[in-house]
C-alpha cells in the first residue's frame, strides 16, 4: 500500500506539473498561432498588392506602347510625305528652271518693245516688266530653296530639330 500511495503521489505530481506547464505554455502557443495567422494575412496582402502593382504596370506599359506606336505612325507619315516631296523636287526644279528661262525671254521681248514704244504704251510695258521681275525673283527664291532641300544636312541638325519638335509638343 505504501507503494500505491507513492504511486498516487507521483501520478498526481505528474498531472499537476503537466497542467501547470500546459497552462504556462498556452500564452506562448496562442501568440505563436496569432503570429502565424498574421503572417498568412500579411502574405495575402502582399500578394494582392503585388498583383495590383503588376496590373498597374501593365496598364502603364500598354499606354507607353500605344504612345510609341502613334509616334512611329506619325513619323512614318512624315517620312513618306518627305520622300514624296523629295522625289517631286527634281520635277519642281526643272519646271522652275523652264519658267525662269521663259520669263527671261519674255522680259527681253518686253524690254525691246518698251524701247520702241512711246507714252502710255511705255508705261504699260514698264508695269509688265516690273511684274515679271517680281515673278522671276519669287521663282529664283523657290529654286534656291529647292536646291537647299537637296543638300545633305549633318545628323546633329536633324537631332536638334527633333528635340525642338518634341519639346514643343509637350
Amino acid at each position: 500500500m505504501k507503494n500505491f500511495i507513492l504511486l498516487l503521489v507521483l501520478v498526481s505530481g505528474l498531472l499537476a506539473g503537466y497542467l501547470v506547464g500546459d497552462y504556462r505554455g498556452r500564452d506562448a502557443r496562442e501568440a505563436l498561432d496569432k503570429a502565424i495567422e498574421t503572417g498568412k494575412t500579411l502574405d495575402v496582402e502582399r500578394m494582392t498588392t503585388i498583383s495590383r502593382l503588376k496590373t498597374e504596370l501593365e496598364g502603364i506599359a500598354e499606354g507607353h506602347r500605344q504612345e510609341l506606336a502613334a509616334i512611329r505612325k506619325d513619323n512614318d507619315v512624315k517620312v513618306a510625305r518627305w520622300r514624296g516631296t523629295k522625289s517631286n523636287l527634281a520635277d519642281t526644279m526643272k519646271h522652275a528652271t523652264a519658267a525662269l528661262a521663259e520669263s527671261d525671254d519674255r522680259l527681253k521681248s518686253l524690254a525691246i518693245q518698251r524701247d520702241g514704244a512711246s507714252g502710255t504704251d511705255k508705261a504699260r510695258f514698264e508695269q509688265e516688266i516690273a511684274r515679271l521681275r517680281t515673278e522671276q525673283e519669287t521663282l529664283r527664291q523657290e529654286s534656291t530653296g529647292n536646291a537647299c532641300l537637296q543638300a545633305r544636312a549633318p545628323h546633329s541638325v536633324f537631332e536638334a530639330l527633333n528635340e525642338t519638335k518634341v519639346a514643343e509638343s509637350k
